[in-house]
């Protein structure tokens, strides 16, 4: 257990430097969002996937598996709404808090603390699933009547982290070895969202600690049970079925159990979808997911490198 903590040490303390710093100085942190998004992820992507090692089987199970625990954690979320006997109007939210996870800027920190680089390239692939294929959903869920799945499609294509994914593709694809002296700089760019990632998590989750109130306690430990006890192991049994094996079966399941993305509760706020209840959610699950996914970790056997 105090092997498997050693691993999210150095998450939990870079989160807390900007968790620090939005408390007693506030941040504007549209600057550093903005070269996250357009320098820094587009470089590790790209990087990543020119580089990996991870064979077709590998990315198959990845590509596979995501969609698969979505409508798993769907089915799991919809049956507990039925028999609390939640209103309909509460489906959207819950929605939010349960199915999308914080894999990219909490998850790919704890993967490279856990399993070096390789953790990364898991780890990349697998955000890039989830934000080409579920964030359309996402928004859905958010938006309900107001249509924004078009808008939401659109906004995919505009990151260039994708047309990232389509370079590196290419480049493999037509055997181009790109010279140490443009792939070495492209790295350490990449490798600098990392702790650029948890410093923004930080700060967001201070900014989401203002609005985590006048929401119900029993409703917030019953998305943050889903979202952080009952995904990862609904993820075993689907990772196991897909022929996972070794450090892919591990990173699924680690991944599953990540808390709740704090970019959902922005899109709860900007269509109103129970703001106070999701940011709620998004702040407890991050909180106890330290304790949850030390567990995970201590049962699949992995230790901080």
């Amino acid at each position: 257990m105090l092997i498997a903590a050693s691993v999210l040490l150095p998450v939990l303390f870079t989160i807390s430097i900007g968790f620090l710093i939005e408390r007693f100085r506030q941040m504007d942190t549209r600057t550093l969002s903005t070269i996250s998004i357009y320098v820094l992820t587009p470089s590790l992507v790209f990087y990543s996937l020119l580089t990996t090692q991870l064979t077709h089987r590998d990315i198959f199970q990845l590509i596979l598996f995501l969609p698969l625990l979505t409508f798993g954690l769907w089915g799991v979320t919809r049956l507990s709404l039925g028999l609390r006997r939640e209103p309909p109007e509460e489906e959207g939210p819950a929605m939010l808090c349960t199915l999308f996870m914080n894999a990219g800027n909490y998850g790919i920190p704890m993967s490279r603390s856990a399993f070096g680089e390789a953790g990364v390239e898991h780890g990349v692939v697998w955000v890039i699933v989830q934000n080409s294929l579920l964030f359309p959903l996402a928004t859905y869920y958010a938006a309900r009547d107001q249509h924004g799945s078009l808008n939401a499609i659109k906004a995919v294509f505009k990151l260039p982290a994708i047309w990232a994914v389509f370079l590196a593709g290419l480049l493999r694809l037509m055997n181009v070895t790109l010279p140490d002296g443009i792939l070495e700089p492209i790295r350490s760019i990449g490798y600098a969202m990392i702790p650029i990632a948890q410093i923004l998590l930080g700060v967001q989750l201070a900014k989401t600690m203002k609005e985590a109130h006048h929401a119900r306690v029993d409703r917030i430990a019953w998305a943050v049970g889903i979202r952080l006890i009952a995904a990862p192991l609904l993820a075993v049994p689907i990772a196991a079925a897909l022929g996972a094996e070794g450090l892919t079966y591990k990173v699924l399941v680690l991944l599953a159990g990540t808390p709740t993305a704090v970019n959902i509760s922005i899109l709860a706020m900007e269509f109103d979808a129970r703001p106070h209840f999701v940011a709620s959610v998004v702040f407890f699950s991050t909180v106890f997911s330290f304790l949850t996914l030390s567990v995970t970790l201590s049962l699949l056997g992995v230790g901080a490198r």
